[in-house]
């Protein structure tokens, strides 16, 4: 039985065998084009090679299609990457349920800074940021972006401090570990009242 979606109908496709490897699990095709193999032959095209020999699909089925006249179904992913399926290969409408999801990278332009400095604390906090944020594991990497270039170490030493005077200030990050440093001492210092208390008035 053949099932010919409409032109727009866009979600998971799912196809018989041996197309059934050409979309992988979860990727949303869109359905293009509609033409029927009489279409193809009658604007001498070649659709036996072009899509039956290409995708495996050997004799009968080209020639029992040919009498039936069976639609072609042009599929295009997100990427632009086309499929041209006969509507007997398509098993199912799309699905178009769910949420599409994707994966991203958040990049992060770093000034110059001395080849050995250590980022790997940086790192640890990016990723414990992401975390505590969005709820997802990240993997953070350092990429360089321009070869090494001589400073002069009185500018070494100035731009040392420049950084220094910068860091942690203003950010809501380091709002946040003072008030919990300023929280914390007070939670200590709550904790010896109460131990002085108990030993002096109990």
């Amino acid at each position: 039985m053949a099932i010919v979606p409409n032109i727009g109908a866009s979600g998971v496709y799912e196809l018989a065998a041996p197309l059934d490897t050409l979309i992988l699990p979860g990727q949303n095709y869109t359905c293009k084009a509609i033409r029927k193999l009489s279409d193809y032959l009658s604007n001498n095209e070649d659709p036996k090679t072009d899509i039956y020999d290409k995708y495996g699909l050997v004799d009968p089925i080209y020639s029992d299609h040919v009498k039936l006249d069976i639609e072609i179904i042009s599929l295009q992913s997100e990427l632009g990457h086309w499929l041209y399926i006969p509507s007997t290969h398509i098993l199912k409408y799309p699905d178009a349920n769910g949420v599409l999801y994707r994966s991203v990278m958040v990049g992060v332009s770093l000034p110059s800074i001395p080849v050995d400095k250590d980022l790997s604390f940086l790192h640890t906090d990016i990723s414990n940021l992401v975390a505590d944020t969005i709820g997802v594991s990240s993997v953070i990497k350092t990429v360089e972006t321009s070869r090494p270039t001589h400073v002069s170490d009185s500018q070494h030493t100035q731009l040392t401090a420049d950084r220094a005077a910068l860091s942690g200030r203003g950010t809501d990050r380091s709002r946040y570990l003072a008030l919990l440093t300023t929280h914390q001492l007070a939670l200590d210092k709550i904790a010896e009242l109460e131990a002085y208390i108990e030993a002096n008035y109990v």
